[in-house]
């Protein structure tokens, strides 16, 4: 692990900065912007004349339960003979993680021959046509979890059982090792600032956006979150080899057949940057994610157990894994995670800026459980 101390001044990436100038503008009311709630499908009728040479007929419109960071709304896009099942996701200004509509849209587009992707098809950064930046994806039939399972709130601790889980593993753990194997250099990746191997680029650029969102956010300041982030900086370790990163990559955030126990898709791209593999690695391993299966295996996002995840994903990548960067991204996840759920969930859930306001207070108990789990974390790197 090698240990810099932080520079004098970093600045989060460019699009990301820009994002969070527009955040703050929104919420002095200096700029109007939410998601169209009305006339969804005249909106989309009118977009989608202006981008198709030819006719077309839209039809079943109807909006989506969830979504996050998106308002969802489903269709079916009917030219030259041939019916397609679309999705329209708008950003919501008041998301629980300030994202990028053009950022996810590049990486769904890049990543789209690597694992499977909704497929991408327009996108608008105009909130002219509904409200706030939106794109057009693909609609990929799946589920997130076992239909017989006790839903719960953003895929914490699924479980899939034995069948599912033997079928899903190879496919979790292959997918996650082909994106970060994944050459994207030829890929266009406009929204996003390159960090050089070898450097400590990538991290720093990435606290100091979460640091400005905690200082922008937090409804009151707290003693662990500050001995964090003065922790991240000071073991900041240098990247070998700059992988695309999902950045939310766990179970919930997958499509599967439930039959086949094929995953269709990989989704919520919203967190994506390119940067250090165990970022995403660490992220998957995370406790919240996980459970003991009946033998007492802890099976990380309900899926592969520890020794098989970091074995195959090593066979698979090509890549080493380090257990001293995957504890760094432990605390670095858990650090993110807490600005999320502790300081920009309830801060919009107070300003209604969001459709998911009762959930984000619901979740911040969540932000408490990984509190404590930093605040254990710290201790015991204070008496090694």
């Amino acid at each position: 692990m090698t240990r810099t101390a932080p520079p004098p001044s970093t600045a989060p990436e460019a699009g990301l900065d820009r994002l969070l100038e527009r955040r703050a503008r929104i919420r002095e009311g200096a700029v109007t912007e939410a998601p169209a709630r009305d006339d969804v499908a005249g909106r989309l009728e009118a977009f989608l004349a202006a981008h198709i040479g030819g006719a077309f007929t839209l039809g079943a419109v109807e909006r989506m339960s969830g979504g996050g960071a998106n308002e969802c709304h489903r269709f079916v896009l009917t030219r030259g003979g041939t019916s397609e099942d679309l999705v329209l996701r708008i950003k919501v200004p008041g998301a629980i993680c300030p994202t990028s509509a053009e950022r996810e849209f590049q990486a769904m587009a890049a990543t789209r021959d690597v694992l499977p992707v909704p497929g991408v098809h327009w996108l608008t950064t105009d909130p002219a046509h509904f409200g706030a930046p939106a794109l057009i994806s693909d609609l990929v039939p799946g589920v997130t979890a076992p239909t017989d399972a006790v839903p719960l709130a953003t895929g914490l601790g699924t479980v899939y059982g034995p069948r599912l889980r033997d079928l899903l593993v190879p496919q979790f753990v292959g997918h996650l090792a082909a994106l970060h194997a994944f050459d994207w250099s030829g890929a266009d990746l406009s929204a996003f600032d390159v960090p050089r191997p070898g450097t400590t680029d990538a991290i720093d650029r990435r606290l100091a956006f979460w640091d400005r969102v905690w200082a922008e956010d937090a409804l009151e300041a707290h003693p662990t979150v500050m001995l964090t982030q003065q922790w991240l900086w000071e073991h900041r370790p240098v990247v070998d080899h700059v992988s695309f990163l999902h950045g939310d990559y766990r179970n919930g955030n997958f499509l599967f057949d439930e039959d086949t126990g094929r995953i269709q898709a990989v989704i919520d791209w919203e967190l994506c940057w390119l940067g250090d593999r165990h970022a995403d690695l660490a992220y998957a391993m995370l406790r919240a994610w996980g459970h003991e299966d009946d033998a007492g295996v802890f099976r990380n996002s309900g899926l592969p157990d520890t020794a098989t995840f970091v074995a195959e994903y090593e066979r698979l990548s090509g890549l080493t894994v380090d257990p001293a960067r995957l504890e760094y991204y432990v605390v670095y996840n858990l650090y993110w995670a807490v600005v999320s759920l502790v300081g920009t969930g309830p801060r919009n859930a107070a300003a209604r800026m969001t459709q998911l306001d009762v959930m984000y207070d619901f979740i911040s108990g969540l932000g408490a459980q990984f509190l404590g789990e930093l605040t254990d974390l710290l201790a015991e790197e204070r008496a090694s």
